[in-house]
């Protein structure tokens, strides 16, 4: 990526991350933020509500981008060891278990905004396919186009480090969390050293696949016991 500093991309990439993350804190520390239903994830609704607003922000991202170089501006390449980038993947998860593990011992009362209910529901199973596809490929598919694409590429010039943790501090508040904050930044730093390591997205996004598709698996399962 050119080491020039694209200022109006710039702004306007963080003009997109604060429509993000404002709405999200307001409503929460003004305590309107709706908590969603436990058969959220088993509605056809939630799917297509939430791969509609992925897809138009998917868009609007494009739109910065725009002009710039595509597959370098996004990095787009195949990266030189997978294997490296699965090790920095595994202890990234490690990491963010660990973190969140101990959080939920030193703050028990706090609910984590992003924890899946545990909960099934055998007979609306097509449902929870479509939200699975929405949260755990669409989404990160977005996401990292936000953030490991598009964004570490315009803070690049800036300095690799300064991309790697400016974009994990955004990620992390683009998703208007408090309890969970400590989890999805080190899953952020993950992400963004990964990106920085490998020169691709392509883990990165394999990675976010990975991560939120066991969450919801995992969930899943755990109705079972």
């Amino acid at each position: 990526m050119s080491q020039v500093i694209h200022r109006g991309r710039l702004i306007a990439w963080s003009i997109f991350f604060a429509w993000l993350a404002i709405p999200s804190y307001a409503l929460r520390l003004s305590g309107r933020l709706e908590v969603l239903p436990v058969d959220a994830l088993f509605r056809y609704s939630t799917a297509v509500g939430a791969i509609v607003v992925d897809a138009i922000q998917l868009v609007l991202v494009l739109v910065i981008a725009r002009k710039l170089p595509f597959r370098e501006t996004f990095a787009l390449r195949r990266p030189p060891s997978w294997s490296r980038a699965a090790a920095i993947g595994v202890v990234t998860i490690v990491l963010a278990y660990t973190v969140a593990y101990l959080a939920e011992r030193l703050f028990p009362d706090l609910l984590r905004e992003q924890g899946i209910p545990v909960y099934w529901d055998g007979v609306r199973a097509a449902a929870w396919l479509a939200n699975l596809f929405a949260i755990a490929v669409f989404a990160p598919l977005f996401e990292e186009s936000l953030f490991r694409g598009l964004g570490f590429s315009l803070l690049a010039p800036l300095g690799v480090p300064v991309a790697v943790f400016v974009t994990a501090v955004l990620f992390t508040l683009a998703h208007g969390v408090i309890a969970d904050f400590p989890v999805i930044l080190v899953t952020g730093l993950g992400l963004g050293y990964m990106r920085a390591t490998t020169g691709s997205l392509f883990p990165c996004i394999a990675f976010h696949i990975s991560f939120n598709g066991l969450g919801m698996i995992a969930s899943a399962l755990a109705a079972f016991h």
